[in-house]
């Protein structure tokens, strides 16, 4: 089932028209393929600083595409992720803790060279004061699971660390400093989907002086029934920390050539039947937002499994 014009003027700018360049047909495109590719950065960083990652290569033509990904380490949002230059900004750590990253870097048709590179985050001396999160420095796993425990029950969600690395990176950061605690699910639209992770009891918007992150929608992951996606304005790299759960297919909201999309970044593993429920639950328009639950539904708490 399709979403109806009311629902996506609430889930945010559904419609858009992304301006696209042609190559004349004459113009042959140059895919000479890369023979070396090398990525590079600062060997440390200090917290609240920005850590610039850097590929070059050897070789290439016009047509090179670019994908960095965190292979180890405290999860950090990459920006410009698709881009030969990426960066992120350094949190606060109790302890210096080592982050690796990759880049995988092709042109045309040629294979894939990829490079990696590490950067010591170092301890922040005011970490006591910061209230950021420490972390082990295990986030390898590519399906890490994220447990959502709600007033009407426990959902399960797995992240896909490797088709959405931003996305995935960007949610555990919230998950694990805490901000989904004691948040609601503001927004319920009935055969469409449940939003949350951004409201508390109101409704009210929480604070959020977060970064905003790049949108992944183009990677291939689709907005399907029991679909994790991330919430966003009509500005495609726009989303924080809102979240919303689909409760029907819903492709729709799916990358197009002409529509950015919405990304989705995991699905559902358990409790999907939680979720139906909340996406029966009475809504009203309140304080100035639409869909919003009668009686409110809680996200009391958003933890690793």
């Amino acid at each position: 089932m399709k979403a109806t014009p009311r629902a996506f003027a609430l889930l945010l700018a559904v419609g858009l028209v992304l301006s696209t360049s042609c190559v004349p047909a004459s113009t042959p495109m140059d895919n000479t393929p890369i023979t070396a590719a090398q990525a590079s950065a600062p060997t440390q960083i200090e917290v609240g600083k920005a850590a610039t990652l850097s590929a070059t290569i050897d070789g290439g033509g016009a047509d090179v595409t670019y994908a960095w990904y965190q292979t180890f380490g405290l999860a950090v949002v990459l920006l410009d992720a698709d881009q030969a230059t990426a960066s992120f900004v350094a949190p606060s750590v109790a302890r210096d803790q080592t982050l690796r990253f990759r880049v995988d870097v092709r042109s045309g048709s040629g294979p894939v060279m990829s490079s990696n590179v590490e950067v010591v985050l170092m301890a922040d001396p005011d970490f006591g004061t910061t209230g950021e999160p420490t972390n082990s420095g295990t986030d390898t796993d590519p399906s890490p699971r994220v447990r959502l425990q709600t007033s009407m029950g426990d959902i399960v969600v797995e992240l896909d660390r490797a088709k959405a690395p931003i996305s995935v990176a960007n949610f555990l950061t919230y998950v694990d400093s805490g901000f989904y605690d004691d948040t609601i699910f503001h927004r319920v639209i009935a055969d469409f989907v449940v939003q949350g992770g951004g409201f508390v009891s109101g409704p009210r918007e929480k604070e959020n002086k977060r970064a905003t992150i790049k949108n992944e929608a183009s990677n291939g992951l689709r907005n399907v029934r029991g679909s994790l996606a991330m919430a966003r304005t009509n500005d495609p790299d726009s989303a924080r920390s809102q979240f919303y759960i689909n409760l029907v297919d819903n492709d729709s909201l799916d990358y197009r050539a002409d529509f950015p999309g919405y990304a989705v970044f995991g699905r559902v593993v358990s409790g999907m039947d939680v979720v139906d429920e909340i996406g029966m639950v009475e809504t009203s328009a309140q304080r100035g937002y639409n869909d919003v639950p009668v009686d409110e539904v809680n996200l009391i708490r958003a933890q690793r499994e």
